[in-house]
């Protein structure tokens, strides 16, 4: 093993900052002295980094200090626990690096020293809404993130559209953040469907954000993705992976670490992740949905017109996202009174059209899903939404299990089952499960929209929709689909 060179000598009576760096190069000495060009390929900081925390100018954050001590076969808790002693913060988490009485003068800083307290990555964004009915689910992703005996696998949180994935996601990471010191990473997945984003720059990225230099990045992919898995498998991080579209998103960047955790959000239920846990998320119940309104337009303005509420949140079938935008809305106008300002925003056809607030646009929400579609999902969708396509009863279709998507045109032509083109629908978040097996749920605004949708597409002679048992047309006329809608075959 090399021998570094000499350090500059330290007063030991010059404050916490140089008390703390002695002890990090006594333990350094006690390893054998090696270069900080070694240390950096254990600790997977750069050499200056590494050498600037040992310098004394100020104290280094915990994750180069708990980087540098472990390189040299410190215990990872002690040292944890003297550098909180350092910050003067005894156990309650980073905080001012030292007091200022005790910390020893600091005119001018080094541009190297500087580099040294780099911040932990806190990408995490705020929350977007307030996290209302969503108490039962929390705690189900609290228990499935807890840890345990060994490697906590990543939890895949997965719902409609606009059903609050991201919200949720967001609570729980900002709650596990307070016990992961290391860092937090955000990476939003919503503009990688075509693959502008792989998983080696995703990687890449992430690393560079968590301090490691450049020179330390492989430029193989695999091997960039394996230093990314090995920090994930030696500190605490937490990952959050917002808007998944595609497994190949993320698949190689999942890993189960007993430290670190991973949440993905996702439409998708991404049936072709293995070894990861499943949350699904369902619309809000009505009082969560009431709840949710009276943060927004306010306690007191829904009190006085409960009927209005309650009115529009079954218009917007309890989808929080519909909830939040009509909800801003009518908050912009304090001076109407809350049931005349529902009545308008109901009155007009098209309610999924008028959610739009600022850049906020549920209708583009479902674009973007709708988009997504083969076209036999789509005339699927167009279908359902015009009660026309398959047996449906006061808002919940009914499949029989033998009926194809279509009939093929030619012998050599693949048949298609319904139930695949139905899962499709499903995963895009513009249609839903119930818990009765075989029926689905079409919500009222997505309904609203497959409408305007087919009206104002062409696209092409529809095939035929062989069904062995008979389409039966839906009994009576249509209504607004609820969501969730769960009734008995009639």
């Amino acid at each position: 093993m090399s021998v570094g060179r000499p350090e500059k000598p330290l007063a030991p009576d010059a404050g916490p900052a140089t008390a703390f760096a002695l002890e990090l190069r006594r333990l350094r000495a006690a390893a054998g002295s090696p270069s900080y060009r070694e240390l950096a390929r254990r600790a997977l900081f750069s050499a200056s980094v590494l050498s600037d925390a040992a310098a004394g100018h100020r104290l280094p954050t915990l994750q180069v200090a708990l980087a540098f001590a472990e390189a040299c076969g410190g215990d990872r808790a002690v040292w944890e626990r003297r550098w909180r002693a350092a910050a003067g913060r005894a156990g309650d988490g980073p905080g001012p690096a030292v007091k200022p009485a005790q910390q020893a003068p600091e005119p001018r800083l080094r541009a190297a020293a500087v580099r040294a307290v780099l911040p932990v990555p806190a990408q995490l964004p705020m929350e977007p809404r307030p996290l209302a009915g969503r108490a039962r689910e929390l705690g189900e992703a609290r228990a499935l993130t807890a840890a345990g005996a060994g490697p906590v696998p990543p939890l895949v949180i997965h719902g409609p559209t606009g059903v609050g994935k991201s919200a949720l996601a967001l609570r729980l990471a900002h709650e596990l953040a307070a016990d992961l010191p290391d860092g937090q990473l955000y990476v939003s997945l919503g503009a990688a469907a075509d693959g502008r984003k792989d998983a080696p720059g995703i990687a890449g990225g992430m690393l560079r954000s968590l301090g490691i230099a450049p020179e330390l990045i492989p430029d193989d992919p695999a091997q960039r993705i394996g230093l990314y898995r090995s920090v994930l498998y030696e500190r605490r991080l937490l990952v959050v992976f917002d808007g998944t579209l595609q497994e190949r998103q993320v698949r190689d960047l999942l890993v189960a670490a007993p430290h670190s955790r991973i949440v993905v959000t996702a439409r998708s239920r991404l049936l072709g992740l293995d070894g990861v846990r499943r949350l699904a998320l369902p619309v809000l119940g009505r009082d969560g949905s009431m709840d949710l309104l009276a943060g927004i337009v306010g306690t007191e303005r829904l009190a006085a017109a409960p009927r209005a509420g309650l009115l529009l949140a079954e218009a917007c079938g309890d989808l929080p996202l519909a909830l939040t935008l009509a909800g801003r809305r009518l908050a912009a106008r304090p001076e109407a009174f809350l049931a005349e300002a529902v009545a308008e925003l109901l009155a007009a056809d098209g309610l999924s059209g008028r959610l739009r607030v600022g850049d906020e646009s549920l209708t583009e929400r479902y674009e973007d899903a709708y988009r997504r579609l083969t076209p036999p999902a789509r005339l699927l969708l167009h279908r359902f939404a015009a009660t026309g396509a398959a047996p449906c009863v006061d808002g919940v279709i009914r499949t029989p299990s033998t009926a194809l998507a279509h009939a093929p045109e030619s012998p050599r032509e693949p048949v298609e089952p319904v139930e695949d083109v139905l899962e499709a629908v499903v995963d895009s978040g513009l249609l839903e499960r119930t818990d009765v097996p075989g029926q689905y749920g079409l919500p009222p605004l997505v309904r609203q929209f497959a409408l305007a949708r087919a009206a104002a597409t062409a696209d092409g002679p529809e095939p035929a929709w062989h069904r062995p048992h008979g389409d039966r047309p839906a009994p009576g006329a249509a209504r607004p689909f609820p969501a969730m809608t769960q009734e008995t075959p009639a």
